[in-house]
């Protein structure tokens, strides 16, 4: 079964990727030095491929969040939001103690920024639990709404006057990320993105919470006659949902922007939802789920720098990758939930 799921996201991948060579042939004055940018520009040099590997950074924290809540039968669509909150409260605790060490700030206001978001996904939890509000529902108008508000303070209270854009200050550098592969983007937030995804996948593997998380997912009802706390269990795996996109928010503020910005996101929260798609829900399978969604990012860019598509061409050509192959997952998941209901 699992070969057949690597076999069928290969597939779905390929046909992507054909059809964007197809668009590209026919739009195209030059169309081999355009696919060849597209496809080969970023790993043409150290700048493209350090910004490819940052860019995947919040997607692996995204896609985790997002396999954790499918995981566990949950479908949290209000990552967006919950990465927006938790990088909006964790770069102003940022910035009004800087003063601080990094080795107790930081710590911190990672903590911070995991609780920041995971207590607005755990209430879609408890409402799915208690109330049977759809969780579905709820993370996605939870979300919607935290965003204006996240730019409500940008725009206002926590606006830099000295921007010319809706920002929030710049907080001191000595707090940010260094840089690992420099002139490029990518920080040192790639090592505790991927030492968190590598402690989920053995909590998965090996605790009786990973244990609880799986079988829930897999079959509500006959958890709940097997003794499983599955209510409980809901709620953990959606607060910890989303305190990983509350993560992924801050991290990629220390690592590369060092203070928020309006619109900063750039669609993170709703990337991972097909990051954890295309990887199955597999933790580990989150990685290179990320990066070849980063690497779709920086080849639009590259391409639309060496050749002759434009940036909007670029995008429409990403755009029909990221629909075939949510759609393909987002099929197989539906099929599964439904399966497991029927079951139950």
């Amino acid at each position: 079964m699992k070969n057949l799921n690597l076999l069928r996201t290969f597939i779905t991948i390929s046909i992507a990727l054909g059809i964007g060579i197809f668009v590209i042939a026919i739009t195209s004055s030059e169309p081999a030095n355009a696919i060849s940018s597209f496809f080969i520009g970023p790993f043409s040099s150290a700048y493209f491929f350090g910004n490819m590997l940052a860019a995947s950074i919040p997607l692996m924290l995204t896609g985790l969040a997002a396999s954790i809540a499918f995981s566990a039968s949950a479908f949290n669509l209000g990552l967006e939001g919950q990465l927006y909150i938790g990088a909006l409260v964790g770069t102003y605790i940022t910035w009004k103690f800087q003063a601080l060490s990094p080795l107790l700030l930081i710590p911190l206001v990672l903590v911070i920024s995991f609780l920041a978001g995971g207590i607005i996904a755990a209430f879609s939890g408890y409402l799915k639990v208690k109330r049977n509000v759809n969780e579905l529902i709820s993370s996605f108008l939870i979300s919607y709404t935290l965003v204006y508000i996240g730019d409500f303070f940008l725009e206002g209270p926590f606006k830099d006057p000295l921007a010319g854009l809706a920002a929030s200050p710049y907080f001191d550098s000595k707090l940010m990320f260094s840089k690992v592969l420099k002139p490029s983007d990518l920080h040192a937030g790639v090592f505790i993105a991927a030492g968190i995804i590598f402690i989920v996948y053995f909590m998965m593997k090996k605790s009786t919470l990973g244990f609880e998380i799986t079988m829930t997912g897999k079959n509500r009802i006959f958890s709940q006659y097997a003794g499983m706390p599955v209510s409980r269990v809901t709620v953990i795996a959606m607060l910890m949902s989303g305190g990983f996109a509350g993560l992924a928010g801050i991290i990629d503020i220390y690592g590369i922007h060092g203070r928020m910005i309006r619109g900063y996101s750039a669609g993170y929260g709703w990337n991972g939802i097909a990051v954890a798609l295309i990887a199955r829900n597999h933790p580990l399978l989150v990685i290179p789920a990320a990066i070849f969604f980063a690497y779709l990012e920086s080849g639009a860019n590259v391409g639309s720098l060496f050749s002759d598509i434009t940036p909007e061409l670029a995008r429409i050509i990403q755009a029909a990758v990221f629909y075939l192959i949510t759609a393909e997952g987002l099929f197989s998941f539906m099929k599964a939930r439904k399966e497991a209901v029927s079951n139950g």
